[in-house]
């Protein structure tokens, strides 16, 4: 339930409006980076790139970098979690991420898996995020 509700937070910490003040825009990279392990590592696969960031210093440059590029909006929303428990107390969730630009009518829907080991202070933080290609339905053979 803890796992779930953080994806939820996630979610909200990383959607944004138009016009979002850039004061906002820090205070949701912080609270993002308090999500992440210090040496998280994130491999996402977009159609149009691949982002492969390591640490909490370069995730908070690239979720800056990308709020000063879309200005417009983005929405994401994380469901579907199936949660599976790993060695050593870790989990594994693999949910479906759905993100929508403001500025763009095409929707990035990819299956994602969150690794969460037990942290600072005793909660759950991630460890690492990567797109599932094996597990996308539209992938050539």
């Amino acid at each position: 339930m803890r796992i779930r509700k953080k994806l939820g937070r996630l979610e909200s910490l990383v959607s944004y409006t138009p016009n979002t003040p850039p004061l906002v825009h820090l205070a949701s990279a912080g609270g993002i980076l308090e999500m992440f392990t210090q040496n998280a590592g994130l491999n996402i696969k977009t159609d149009s790139s691949t982002w492969n960031i390591h640490g909490r210093n370069e995730i908070k440059t690239y979720v800056l970098s990308s709020r000063q590029q879309e200005r417009a909006g983005m929405q994401v929303r994380i469901t579907d979690p199936v949660f599976e428990f790993g060695e050593g107390g870790s989990i594994s969730t693999l949910a479906t991420v759905t993100a929508r630009w403001e500025s763009n009518a095409d929707i990035m829907v990819r299956i994602m898996e969150f690794k969460w080991v037990k942290g600072e202070r005793n909660q759950w933080l991630i460890s690492s995020i990567k797109t599932r290609e094996d597990l996308e339905w539209g992938n050539k053979m």
